[in-house]
């Protein structure tokens, strides 16, 4: 099992979600979770940059003002969501 923990300190930097695409597939993570990602919600279509084939279950905590958010993945077929 392969996770990732990251302080990214905004998650909607350019060429953000090309890296975060990139690092799950090198290296077959499966879990995520970013800190700081400064955003209040997460659209389906940002969701796909960073995972286009749908592989992950998604859930936030949206961000306060300009600090905070959490974004957490885990790796449907490998994991299971209890709560």
């Amino acid at each position: 099992m392969r996770g990732l923990i990251w302080n990214c300190r905004g998650v909607g930097k350019r060429g953000m979600a090309t890296c975060l695409s990139d690092i799950i597939s090198d290296h077959s993570i499966d879990f995520l979770g970013l800190q700081e990602t400064l955003k209040r919600d997460f659209s389906p279509k940002l969701i796909r940059k960073f995972d286009p084939f749908g592989i992950f279950h998604w859930e936030w905590v949206p961000a306060v003002g300009r600090s905070g958010g959490i974004l957490c993945g885990i790796r449907i077929n490998n994991l299971e969501l209890l709560s």
